[in-house]
């Protein structure tokens, strides 16, 4: 980064925690509620910069992170995998530059956008979803960011199992995932490592089982809870609500074929 913003750079405009935008640096003008912005007057200015309205309203200019694409310019038709989720499940993963990592359940590619960073230019996500809309939704999300080493498969893993390749590990991210468990070691590289996400305990169980039947080992389970901080001088304090239940991580180390 540059630490100033350049003609076509994407621009994070943030009126409040609700109020926020994803604009490129252009000659077209910005138009909202609050007013008329021109943005060709961030040109050279540095981030954090305020910029004024026709209805003199300020809004301030930040490059966006990648959890601001997901949240602010994403589409989504489902309940995407939160932040505190996506980054145990790359941790748990052990994801790194020039991996191979299969996914399944695609959904709106929050969590794939995520991932294609930590595998890098060397590395590829194998993601499949048997919803053809939620294929064209991601495709359409993540081209927002430019990324080229996502391979999008319209594909019911369940019936036809992944497409042919080695993955270093495998996400699955799907309301019955006990029935992919199966699939997994005709791609999974001996010493890859999987994780599933899931809601309830019920569907942990026979998950777990299912792991268990087909030589994964070190099976753990965690839930992740979390509360902000409100930043109010002289009363900093935990905020009064929270992100509960999202659901539960099961990581599990893949030994080989029995």
């Amino acid at each position: 980064m540059s630490g100033v913003f350049n003609l076509g750079d994407p621009v994070l405009l943030v009126y409040s925690q609700r109020h926020k935008w994803i604009k490129h640096i252009s000659d077209e003008k910005f138009h909202c509620n609050y007013g008329t912005y021109d943005l060709m007057e961030l040109v050279g200015a540095p981030y954090g910069t305020k910029i004024e309205s026709s209805k003199e309203v300020f809004l301030i200019a930040y490059p966006p992170t990648i959890i601001d694409w997901i949240n602010v310019a994403f589409k989504h038709q489902s309940q995407i995998i939160y932040e505190k989720d996506a980054a145990m499940i790359t941790l748990l993963l052990d994801i790194k530059n020039g991996d191979i990592i299969y996914e399944t359940g695609t959904g709106s590619g929050s969590l794939t956008a995520i991932m294609s960073r930590y595998v890098g230019k060397d590395g590829k996500i194998i993601t499949h979803d048997n919803r053809e809309k939620a294929i064209e939704v991601a495709k359409k999300n993540l081209g927002m960011l430019n990324v080229e080493n996502v391979v999008f498969n319209h594909r019911d893993v369940i019936e036809e199992g992944f497409v042919d390749g080695d993955a270093d590990a495998i996400v699955l991210d799907m309301g019955d995932p006990w029935r992919v468990i199966d699939r997994c070691p005709a791609v999974l590289k001996a010493g890859g490592k999987i994780v599933v996400f899931l809601p309830t305990f019920d569907q942990m169980g026979r998950t777990v089982d299912k792991l268990k039947e087909f030589n994964f080992s070190n099976i753990k389970a965690i839930e992740l809870l979390e509360r902000e901080i409100q930043l109010k001088t002289g009363a900093i304090r935990p905020s009064t609500r929270m992100i509960g239940h999202t659901g539960f991580l099961i990581s599990a180390f893949y030994r080989g074929k029995l």
